[in-house]
């Protein structure tokens, strides 16, 4: 049983304004894998919620007080989730090629560590 629902209005992961930003990334990111997808309008819906919702989960692991290693280990984790959770958005087609075109469209980032002394 599939059941979709629409959204209307704002997202409320993306109500505040440092999420602005993560709102116009998703959006871009989106119609860039549409290019090569061809998403159905339903799809590309749902595809963007998710990027944006995945987008802010970084956003937290990036800015959250867990060491290096840690980062790292939670941003492959939700790369990893994210694409897994396409599946459910995307063709076995689509999904394959999504795959193929996310490290080069969502590469992960280096996860910039601060000097002791405070210094950059």
């Amino acid at each position: 049983m599939v059941i979709t629902t629409s959204v209307v209005g704002q997202n409320p992961l993306t109500q505040n304004s440092n999420n602005l930003k993560l709102e116009k990334e998703a959006k871009a990111l989106t119609k860039k894998y549409n290019d090569q997808l061809a998403l159905r309008a339903e799809q590309m819906n749902l595809f963007e919620i998710k990027v944006e919702e995945f987008l802010i989960n970084e956003q937290k692991i990036r800015n959250s007080n867990l060491s290096t290693k840690q980062k790292l280990v939670d941003l492959r984790k939700n790369y990893d989730m994210e694409s897994a959770d396409m599946g459910d958005i995307l063709t076995r087609p689509q999904l394959k090629l999504y795959k193929k075109l996310k490290p080069e469209y969502q590469a992960i980032e280096p996860v910039v560590v601060k000097k002791a002394n405070g210094n950059h």
